[in-house]
């Protein structure tokens, strides 16, 4: 990122700083899209019903799909970056300080991993002897290390990162140089495998344990060998140093030892667990926690030997373990991470990995994950199936892993109930389609869901066709009615039915607002289905009436869009395609309302890529997209130290936003009312300045995530936090929208490669290549924030050997 070049700092459009629910009362998100098979739920509980009636529901958690039992752990020397590697053969890297899963590699079977946080690398190593260094960003593959004769057992980076220290079962210990991949040392004089490694905190010194229960010292980067240790009571495990240059470690009989700096001997032991210790952390303070591969995890005080706390996890053992800030954490053979509170041995929060995704849960039952990952992970109550997502609108947290860690008192959701100890049933939930299972013509037809309250009463009832939320101006009638001995609600909605499969999904809110299992059905019309119209909305701003917002690439970035939707005329995909555009003095709030108001009149068939770049701003419960006509009063071109920062200024950016502003809810009521049944938004929004809190950004990913759900539609946004939306010369782009034109140029089709770009594959490409982008050309973090409602379907048919420029990707630069 060029120091001539503006930036644009996130703000997640739709997003809000505080009171994202009260920003969309009176709406609420549908649950996960089922498979594609749909199929009619209606039969659950039904046998049952009499008894659930006005009882809690004691939900326990469900998932499916789990990455397998972990195997290794590891932290780097900064504490920021956390590897798990699991039995799928994945290596899954979670950033701590952003509370999310950032990278997944496909490393195989492994034995050891180590993370250099200074440089994003990860190494990995497993039974074929070949070390592997990874870009943490791009999940590349950077350098392989063959040279260990069978298994390598542990790998550890040197503080700075330059050497890589190995050892294996062929009773070697191995330095590379990170940057070249030269072997500088094989260090030999274990009598047989060497299992442990640590580096001292200076660098200048490597510890090995072997099975032979020796430890060794070695001068690094010249390998000569400085002492021999004693004191070890069988094979060693696992070793760690403090910051003064005191040397833990743990052995196959239980017991910790710990060296001091010169002194051969032990100073201090302790029988820490039962069996052999298959983790070892060590916190600064010198809190050590104790791993054996049984149920329970033990917290010592290193200096004096006292066992200070022990945690158990309920649902499997526990072989590896790290520490997290003031948290300690523990992992084994049910897949998952947990963290605990080491003092109390309470249950802070818990890592769920699956092939899908990642999902972070805390002890309430508040959540955090991708997409993905959320489908993998549900609440089952009796003979009920209830998804995460159907919690949304109590218990979604964005953030809540960095929250958990950092700072608990920014949660959004403070007052969530922990969903274990009960929850009231919501209401059931029956769909008729008054023309039965085939129509025969498209057009409009009637659809009646019923809801009955089964003790929780009855909040909402919400139907979706082909994914898209119905506009509540569809409601026909809506009538109290008694359903098998219940209180109901018979809502009857029009629906316009289009040809070929009609999915027909509804769901009913109780209370808090959590939603039912859905009922579903599939409506098919027997007639030719109509090739469907592309409507691409194009809004992009540079110039704003204040001169200090203005920006680079916003406009160009939404003529990309356009010079996109300009190839897929007569690519056999859409009848036509019809541009919507507006830009820079052209884009005011007037002009944008109207251009949604033309949107309302598209048919069902058709597909609408809503793009919007500009500024973005909350106004304390509220979020605002800027028109050009923003900020004309504002003095944000002032002396430095003057009063932008004070109260009074703050207070007239707020007036200014809320005036000028198109909201939150306007933006929600405009995209519920397009015709159009898919729809994609993609937002490149930033904040203008002025209004800036800690964690913030997570008020915004909370609200998209709701209106994606609630709305059906699929949203990805540039980025999250407080990061910038970076602007990068030399792409000619913002590195979000680059990595977007490149996925729906054709280098998306992917999943399955069919000739097609569909609206999950450019979500997930992007997903993927703006980290790595943004770290290549602008030495900036930037994470997008992706999610996927309803129905996927076709957004573009690149032309064969069409231009794609996604670095990395299966076209160059053009």
């Amino acid at each position: 990122m060029t120091s001539s070049r503006r930036t644009r700092r996130l703000g997640a459009l739709l997003g809000t700083a505080l009171g994202a629910a009260t920003v969309l009362a009176g709406f609420s998100p549908p649950a996960e899209a089922q498979a594609p098979v749909i199929r009619n739920q209606t039969r659950i509980i039904n046998q049952a019903i009499t008894n659930q009636v006005r009882q809690a529901l004691r939900p326990r958690l469900l998932i499916r799909d789990s990455a397998g039992p972990v195997s290794i752990m590891e932290t780097g020397s900064g504490g920021r970056f956390l590897a798990v590697a699991s039995a799928d053969g994945g290596v899954r890297v979670w950033d701590l300080e952003t509370g999310r899963q950032i990278q997944r590699l496909q490393a195989g079977a492994l034995r050891a991993v180590a993370i250099d946080e200074a440089n994003r690398r990860l190494a990995t190593a497993g039974a074929d002897g070949n070390l592997i260094l990874w870009d943490i960003a791009s999940g590349q593959e950077v350098r392989r290390l063959p040279g260990h004769a069978g298994a390598v057992s542990s790998v550890r980076f040197s503080p700075d990162g330059t050497l890589l220290a190995s050892a294996g079962a062929d009773g070697t210990v191995r330095l590379w140089n990170t940057i070249t991949g030269q072997a500088l040392a094989t260090l030999t004089g274990h009598a047989g495998a060497v299992n442990a490694l640590a580096f001292a905190p200076t660098g200048t010194q490597l510890a090995s344990g072997g099975a032979d229960g020796t430890v060794r010292l070695w001068s690094v980067p010249d390998g000569r060998a400085s002492a021999s240790l004693t004191g070890s009571e069988g094979a060693v495990q696992a070793l760690a140093f403090t910051a003064d240059g005191t040397l833990y470690g743990g052995d196959a009989t239980g017991s910790v030892q710990a060296w001091r700096a010169g002194t051969p001997a032990a100073q201090r032991r302790f029988r820490a667990v039962g069996g052999a210790v298959t983790g070892l952390a060590l916190r600064p303070d010198g809190m050590l926690a104790v791993a054996s591969g049984g149920q329970r995890l033990g917290v010592w005080n290193g200096a004096d030997g006292r066992r200070v706390a022990e945690v158990e996890n309920p649902e499997g053992t526990v072989v590896a373990t790290v520490f997290a800030g003031d948290r300690v954490v523990g992992a084994g053979s049910d897949g998952r991470a947990r963290l605990w509170d080491a003092a109390a041995g309470t249950l802070a929060a818990q890592l769920i990995m699956t092939r899908g995704g990642w999902t972070v849960l805390d002890a309430a039952g508040r959540f955090d994950g991708s997409d993905s990952g959320l489908g993998d992970v549900a609440w089952q109550a009796d003979q009920e199936v209830l998804e995460m997502t159907n919690f949304s609108q109590p218990y979604y947290e964005p953030g809540l892993l960095a929250k958990t860690l950092r700072a608990p008192g920014a949660l959004l959701t403070p007052a969530a109930a922990p969903i274990t100890a009960g929850i009231a049933p919501p209401p059931l939930v029956q769909l008729a389609a008054a023309s039965g299972s085939q129509a025969a013509v498209p057009g409009p037809t009637q659809v009646t869901v019923t809801a009955s309250d089964r003790g929780g009463g009855i909040t909402e009832v919400l139907l979706y066709a082909n994914g898209k939320a119905l506009d509540p101006d569809r409601v026909a009638s809506t009538e109290d009615v008694t359903v098998n001995n219940l209180p109901s609600r018979r809502v009857t909605y029009n629906v316009d039915l289009v040809a070929g499969s009609n999915r027909l999904r509804a769901v009913a809110l109780g209370d808090n607002r959590i939603e039912s299992v859905p009922a579903e059905t599939v409506v098919t019309v027997q007639a030719p289905v109509a090739a469907p119209t592309l409507h691409v909305v194009a809004v992009g701003i540079n110039q704003y009436s204040n001169p200090a917002l203005t920006l680079n690439y916003a406009v160009a970035d939404a003529r990309g869009l356009t010079s996109w939707a300009r190839t897929q005329n007569g690519s056999g995909t859409f009848g036509k395609v019809v541009l919507h555009e507006l830009y820079d003095r052209q884009a005011t709030r007037a002009n944008i309302n109207a251009l949604f108001a033309k949107l309302k009149d598209t048919q069902p068939q058709d597909v609408v890529v809503l793009y919007i770049a500009g500024h973005g701003e909350n106004a304390e419960s509220n979020w605002y997209f800027l028109p050009t006509e923003f900020g004309r009063n504002l003095p944000f071109e002032t002396a430095a130290g003057d009063a932008r920062s004070g109260a009074s200024f703050r207070q007239a950016v707020l007036q200014a936003v809320a005036s000028d502003g198109i909201s939150a809810r306007t933006f929600h009521q405009n995209v519920v009312r397009i015709g159009a049944q898919r729809i994609l938004v993609l937002i490149d929004a930033c904040k203008s300045g002025g209004v800036k809190r800690a964690f913030e950004a997570d008020a915004d990913r909370r609200t998209l995530a709701l209106l994606s759900q609630q709305a059906g539609v699929h949203i990805l946004a540039a980025t999250d936090k407080e990061q910038l939306a970076v602007e990068l010369a030399s792409l000619g782009h913002g590195a979000f929208t680059y990595a977007v034109l490149n996925g729906l140029g054709g280098v998306a089709d992917t999943g399955p490669r069919d000739g097609t770009v569909s609206a999950r594959e450019v979500l997930g490409y992007a997903t993927a290549q703006v980290p790595s982008l943004a770290l290549r050309h602008g030495q900036s973090e930037q994470n997008p924030s992706a999610f996927s409602r309803g129905g996927d379907f076709t957004v573009s048919r690149p032309a064969k050997g069409g231009a794609g420029n996604a670095e990395g990707g299966k076209r160059k630069k053009s």
